[in-house]
């Protein structure tokens, strides 16, 4: 006769009794049970479960004692309750399965779906004033049915008015309806709040009422929870990452009173489960209406990055969405140069359904021109380069290890970068000449060597970069700058210069202020609110009291489009990181470009330098990114972008390849 067990609940414990038998005779069994933390109360076995997990656990304790055939029986709730549970799941396969053929713009054999495209077309067409490109649209259509979902297209690939236009439909529904929501909730950066804003307006024709959550003193905390717990809230709230925790119960409340999407922009930087605002964040999504989250980089570092962004929209389900565990995807990770292997094709299979990514290819973008601009230092500077490079190549050569994961090493090579763009650079220490480049809390051993292990040390190179300062001497990159600008401004054309280093911001400013040629600058120290008026500026075309911006790609890589008006970029340096790159360069190609738009980018190397190295190694990673770009799930760790231990070896290489020559 089959042994028989019967689970009932308890609290928040499932109790398992059992008659004539003894489960603690059965080692192996107990074994599987410690799995699930079981305790013995008054002669009962305990398991604990949370709402979170109830039907997991249950599922996992049938798995348990079916393998060790027992017969369960199970009292009255739990069967009413697993009968709703597969009910539901029967319909959640169905949803998923509907949802998957959308992202697969496969309506073949669903009159259904292909009438639900149809109305949602219709409806945008009458509330839309922008012209929508079929991937969008599609995009769009999938979010709105999903109602919570992924959206991992490219940065140039219109996610903002993707959100918008799947927010109008979902609007236009019956109030009864639940899938009706009528206010957006956008969390990340405070950069990105004026493009949300200015976006609005494009879409609809008129500007939003909007409400920021940030550092912003001008706005009362008071001020802040009128809104959040107003009768009539405005429709777009924004608020910045940080301020989710610090709101989190006003937050919690505004949802539960009101039919909210929540939008995650740049979502990449949710990867940590263990930062306190994102625990809030996913908190507050238990009360949102719609859940979205948008970013390019859904794994930028491992595949277990992407169990945030699944825990955010389905927080009550996110275990089945994966249908992979957190310490399984690491291992995913550990295998991640086997990208085409079995586990990670079910895996990417697996979460589809929930996710929709628009990728370069796909775009069909007009073409790009890129110029290399090789100059020759001046007589001044090279003697200043030479020196400070044959010092630095002297002390790496010793090292056959050696990497910029030695902060020295790193501050070094941020030397010799200065001096082949700009020698003035190098008479501040580099903490000043950074300022936002460098996150100080992260690595503060950075700092120290930049503050207290200052590189350049020799009186007489000393001397050589005071003279080269007291001189007025223009760096040669400067005149070149200018050069530049007077070919494409005599058509009326605009241009943003890029430059790593703030100095060199402020100082080519001045250089082009000194010939009549006004600028502006965009950079770390510029407040928010200026920085937004100035873009606001920039990209009117009417306007031409400047046509010029100078950039640092630190503070303005994401989040601005810069594309309608201006196609011309020029970089004075660049560093070897390649995200922030390829960033940088979108500002300008992006969709919405006529076909016959061509898009110009000028990079201005010294001969003979560093700059040769990092574009060398920039080519390689650009190839390399783009070509995982056009993944389903991009892993961009496979680049180690921020961690290029290769630069020095490659400096090594080139100064010797230049040393035969002489």
């Amino acid at each position: 006769m089959q042994n028989e067990i019967h689970i009932s609940i308890k609290w928040d414990n499932f109790l398992i009794e059992w008659n004539n038998i003894s489960i603690n005779e059965n080692k192996r069994l107990i074994i599987w049970l410690k799995r699930l933390n079981y305790f013995i109360d008054n002669s009962l076995l305990k398991i604990p479960f949370s709402n979170l997990n109830k039907i997991i656990i249950l599922e996992e304790i049938k798995n348990i004692f079916n393998k060790f055939n027992y017969k369960i029986i199970f009292d009255s709730s739990i069967k009413t309750e697993l009968e709703s549970y597969n009910k539901e799941q029967e319909n959640f396969n169905e949803f998923s399965s509907k949802a998957k053929k959308i992202r697969n713009n496969d309506f073949s054999d669903s009159g259904e779906l292909e009438a639900d495209f149809r109305e949602f077309k219709n409806v945008l067409e009458k509330w839309m004033s922008r012209t929508l490109y079929p991937l969008q649209m599609l995009s769009a259509f999938h979010m709105a049915f999903s109602q919570n979902s992924c959206n991992f297209a490219v940065p140039w690939a219109w996610k903002t008015s993707i959100v918008y236009w799947s927010y109008t439909y979902l609007k236009s529904l019956p109030e009864n309806d639940s899938k009706h929501v009528d206010k957006l909730l956008i969390i990340w950066p405070l950069s990105s709040f004026a493009p949300w804003e200015k976006e609005y307006e494009e879409c609809f024709w008129y500007k939003v009422e909007s409400q920021r959550l940030s550092w912003d003193i001008s706005i009362s905390r008071k001020k802040k929870e009128e809104h959040l717990y107003s009768n009539n809230p405005k429709e777009l709230t924004l608020v910045s990452h940080w301020w989710v925790d610090i709101f989190e119960k006003e937050i919690t409340d505004f949802l539960k009173q009101n039919k909210v999407m929540v939008i995650v922009d740049e979502a990449h930087r949710i990867k940590n489960p263990n930062w306190i605002w994102w625990e809030s964040v996913a908190e507050i999504a238990k009360e949102a209406t719609s859940r979205v989250i948008l970013t390019w980089t859904p794994v930028p570092n491992w595949y277990e990055d992407i169990f945030n962004l699944y825990r955010f929209i389905y927080p009550f389900k996110y275990k089945d969405i994966l249908k992979i565990h957190y310490d399984q995807l690491k291992e995913l990770t550990k295998n991640q140069n086997s990208t085409d292997s079995n586990r990670i094709k079910d895996f990417i299979n697996n979460i589809n359904p929930y996710f929709i990514r628009i990728k370069k290819k796909d775009l069909q973008l007009p073409e790009i021109k890129e110029n290399i601009i090789y100059v020759d230092m001046t007589d001044e500077q090279r003697e200043i380069y030479d020196f400070i490079e044959w010092k630095y190549i002297e002390s790496f050569s010793k090292d056959p290890n050696a990497s910029i994961k030695d902060t020295l090493n790193k501050a070094k090579l941020i030397r010799l970068r200065q001096a082949a763009t700009n020698p003035k650079l190098l008479t501040k220490v580099l903490k000043d000449t950074l300022e936002a480049w460098i996150d100080w809390e992260q690595d503060p051993n950075l700092k120290f060597a930049l503050l207290n292990n200052e590189t350049i040390d020799d009186s007489f190179i000393f001397s050589k970069i005071n003279s080269f300062w007291k001189n007025g001497n223009i760096p040669i990159k400067f005149q070149k700058v200018k050069e530049i600008i007077d070919k494409i401004t005599k058509e009326k054309w605009k241009v943003i210069i890029w430059t790593i280093f703030i100095q060199n911001a402020e100082e080519l400013q001045d250089y082009l202020k000194s010939l009549n040629i006004k600028s502006e600058l965009l950079i770390g120290k510029i407040p928010q609110e200026e920085r937004e008026k100035i873009i606001d500026k920039f990209n009117n075309p009417d306007n031409q009291d400047f046509n010029l911006v100078i950039a640092n790609p630190f503070s303005v890589s994401e989040s601005i489009s810069l594309h309608k008006w201006c196609h011309n970029a020029i970089y004075m340096e660049r560093d070897y990181n390649c995200s922030n790159f390829l960033q940088s360069k979108d500002r300008i190609h992006r969709v919405g470009l006529k076909e016959w738009t061509e898009t110009n980018y000028f990079y201005i190397i010294s001969k003979d330098s560093i700059d040769t190295v990092i574009n060398d190694r920039l080519n390689d990673k650009v190839k390399r990114m783009e070509k995982i770009i056009d993944e389903d799930i991009p892993l961009f760790k496979i680049i180690d972008d921020n961690d290029e231990t290769d630069i020095i070896k490659s400096l090594l290489e080139d100064y010797a390849r230049r040393a035969k020559k002489l």
